[in-house]
């Protein structure tokens, strides 16, 4: 008996099989390029057996058009975790050994519609949380819209704080997390200087620093300056993170739009390019006017993360209660410590050297020449340390951006709403007016967006397309297998929500999708959905105008430049509410 030929008889289960298969190739009728050059890999499938675990591999291997290339290019997953979702499909084994490989792996479970995968790389992160890994984890959970989860990350930023941002890994997580951590009420630190030390760090390593010597005006830090290579490089710290700052393909929702089945799709890229958080951002966060005018002076004023006359108007406002220099424009005016973890704020702060910043009470030291008075006030005395430590108070869990939060206005909106209107939680249908319809033909993925905003406060419930017009080839079927995926984004390309759809439609119909979840937003400012359709066929398509009132709100589409809506008019209907029911705020 030869063992190669007879294999599977010494194979008694489908996963010993399946394993077989897919480590030999055997049989493969399929191969995909996975990843980026040069460490991209070459992995044989089966098309069978991929498309009974996915609905995806089903639109893209047995769909009106399947697809014809081999291989098939997938650029936006490691070629690790692909091969971990294979493993999956083929053996129903999940190996996950770290929170980048949760991540990672998650991303690719969503994508390809595994939602039993992503249970499992939710069930990891949850139970491998720790101040190393925390901030990576969360802003996955920020991502892929899990609440529970970015709440947990959150409650150990607070309580662990500077265990969060002294450990090494801090330096490579994103801007928007270092200013959801500064916008935090409570926080376990010393100081502020704990933060602004670590901001400081990053900056450093990234070169997010503004050269003093070129600085004429605070609008200075906005323009780019020649610079010989003798003299210090003038960085623009306003601008959002370069390409070279930590920015990962499994966090970004970066995908290959010509790829068949693809259910990620872009997460505006061109807002995120205009709206990113900078260093600026985390900047204005820290509150300098709780230090005394002894540690500043010593410690932020001596960087090149703020410029001379910042350094000079922060100080003069330490210095004076009514000083007549008034605070950079966008700095905090909070004078509150955060540092409600621990009765002691004169505990020493280590410098940029490892230098304590905390002095003893009326001795001052040099103050940076040029820049502030030889007689700086001396700091009161700071109080005794204690031993005693109070509970832990959880933080509240931000949204993404500040249009998102709910204010007290919006509350008592709702109340007097509940009190007056018995229907208060019904939905409306603002309906696009569509003029001079035509079709055109989905070859594999097409992709759609639409910006709006309103003039009044509502939440956003979901969206109406049009389903495919229906072709001669398939007359007496008057349905078919719909698969689409769409979310909604602010004006920062965060994602506030989003939605898979998989099922069976009328042609020639609209197709309502409800989001996960409600969103509050407010009034006036930018938003954008987004859909992307991965059936072929043919769909209507038609003008339509930009203004449309709905129960006595405006929405006014098509805002902003001409390349943050394309395609707009796929996207017919905007469903929403002004009840909160259900709405679980990020």
């Amino acid at each position: 008996m030869d063992p190669i030929i007879d294999w599977q008889i010494s194979r008694h289960d489908i996963k010993s099989r399946g394993q077989y298969l897919l480590e030999t190739g055997k049989w493969a009728d399929c191969h995909f390029l996975v990843g980026q050059e040069p460490n991209h890999q070459m992995l044989a499938g089966h098309k069978l057996i991929l498309a009974m675990a996915s609905p995806v591999f089903e639109a893209m291997f047995y769909g009106g058009l399947a697809e014809k290339n081999d291989p098939i290019p997938i650029l936006d997953l490691d070629p690790s975790a692909f091969k971990s979702l294979l493993e999956y499909i083929y053996t129903d084994k999940i190996s996950i050994n770290s929170v980048d490989k949760a991540c990672e792996l998650c991303y690719g479970a969503k994508k390809y519609m595994l939602p039993h995968v992503v249970e499992q790389c939710i069930t990891f992160l949850w139970s491998d949380l720790c101040p190393k890994n925390v901030c990576r984890a969360y802003e996955f959970a920020k991502l892929f819209e899990e609440p529970r989860l970015m709440e947990k990350c959150l409650q150990i930023m607070c309580t662990k704080t500077l265990d969060v941002i002294q450990d090494s890994n801090f330096e490579d997580v994103e801007l928007s997390t270092i200013v959801t951590i500064l916008d935090q009420a409570v926080l376990n630190i010393d100081s502020e200087l704990n933060l602004f030390w670590a901001i400081n760090k990053y900056a450093e390593k990234h070169g997010l620093c503004v050269s003093r010597s070129s600085e004429t005006n605070q609008q200075n830090i906005d323009q780019d300056s020649n610079s010989s290579p003798q003299s210090p490089i003038d960085v623009d710290i306003e601008a959002p993170p370069s390409n070279n700052l930590p920015q990962r393909n499994s966090t970004t929702g970066l995908v290959n739009n010509e790829q068949a089945g693809a259910v990620m799709v872009p997460v505006a890229n061109a807002v995120r390019q205009q709206e990113l958080p900078t260093i600026r951002d985390a900047i204005r966060r820290v509150r300098f006017l709780s230090l005394t005018p002894q540690q500043f002076a010593d410690g932020p004023a001596r960087t090149n993360l703020l410029t001379q006359s910042e350094a000079f108007a922060i100080l003069m406002n330490i210095s004076t209660s009514n000083s007549c220099y008034p605070m950079p424009e966008g700095f905090t005016t909070n004078k509150s410590p955060r540092n409600a973890f621990s009765e002691s704020s004169s505990s020493p702060v280590p410098g940029p050297s490892g230098v304590s910043t905390t002095h003893r009470p009326g001795v001052s030291g040099p103050s940076p020449s040029g820049i502030f008075p030889q007689h700086v006030p001396p700091p009161q005395p700071a109080p005794l340390p204690t031993k005693s430590f109070p509970a832990p108070v959880p933080a509240p869990i931000p949204p993404a951006h500040p249009e998102s939060v709910e204010s007290p206005f919006f509350s008592d909106y709702l109340e007097e709403i509940r009190n007056n209107d018995s229907n208060y939680d019904r939905k409306y249908y603002c309906r696009r007016i569509m003029r001079q319809q035509t079709e055109c033909l989905n070859t594999s993925v097409l992709d759609c967006s639409l910006t709006f905003i309103v003039d009044r406060s509502v939440c956003i419930t979901g969206i109406e397309v049009p389903t495919q017009v229906q072709g001669s080839t398939i007359v007496g079927n008057d349905r078919y297998s719909e698969l689409l995926y769409a979310h909604l984004l602010d004006a920062h390309g965060s994602r506030l929500t989003y939605t898979h759809c998989n099922q069976r439609v009328q042609f020639n119909s609209m197709l309502e999708i409800s989001f996960d979840r409600p969103v509050f937003i407010q009034r006036n400012k930018m938003y954008k959905i987004g859909v992307v359709f991965n059936k072929v066929g043919w769909y209507p398509v038609s003008q339509s105008v930009t203004k449309v009132n709905c129960d006595n709100v405006g929405f006014t589409f098509c805002v902003g430049s001409q390349s943050e809506s394309v395609r707009d008019n796929f996207i017919r209907t905007i469903v929403f509410t002004y009840t909160r029911d259900g709405i679980v705020y990020p």
